[in-house]
């Protein structure tokens, strides 16, 4: 089975993945090979992939944002003979899981952006309720850092 993850920054396809499991608006789905065609938003922020590496198992947890969730059993070329079952995510942003992800980092990270966001805000007029670009992409930068945070203190218990 063939999963593809992507975002404006981050891509990773992986050509031996075993299953997917995602939360959906309509509940769990669980992915292996010769999935019906499905498609829905990614309900709770994360994304399973477990694959098959020279006889091991490995599985990978991806935080997203604002990500949809796409299984087709035609594979990227419908004219090609191979139709195996493929898995797209596409999302606005990613963070891998992994034993090297630091809490710390990330909350520097997201201390740096709050104080980002709060030195915006404070350069607005005393009266202004119209929110500049900035201010809206360094709010929903400080939300995926929160929520990333919260997800993988929840995932290293």
């Amino acid at each position: 089975m063939l999963f593809l993850l992507a975002s404006p920054e981050y891509n990773n396809v992986q050509s031996n993945t075993t299953k997917v499991r995602v939360h959906l608006r309509t509940g769990i789905a669980e992915v292996f090979d010769q999935h019906q065609d499905l498609m829905g938003k990614v309900e709770n922020n994360i994304v399973e992939v477990e694959s098959n590496f020279e006889n091991k198992s490995e599985k990978f947890v991806f935080i997203l944002q604002d990500a949809v969730f796409i299984v087709s059993n035609k594979g990227l070329d419908s004219d090609s003979e191979n139709q195996e079952t493929s898995v797209y995510v596409y999302a606005k942003k990613v963070r891998e899981v992994n034993s090297s992800v630091s809490i710390d980092e990330i909350t520097k990270e997201y201390d740096a952006k709050q104080l980002q966001l709060e030195t915006e805000i404070a350069k607005l007029p005393e009266k202004e309720t119209k929110l500049t670009s900035k201010i809206i992409l360094l709010q929903e930068d400080t939300e995926f850092l929160k929520k990333s945070l919260g997800i993988i203190k929840s995932l290293k218990k």
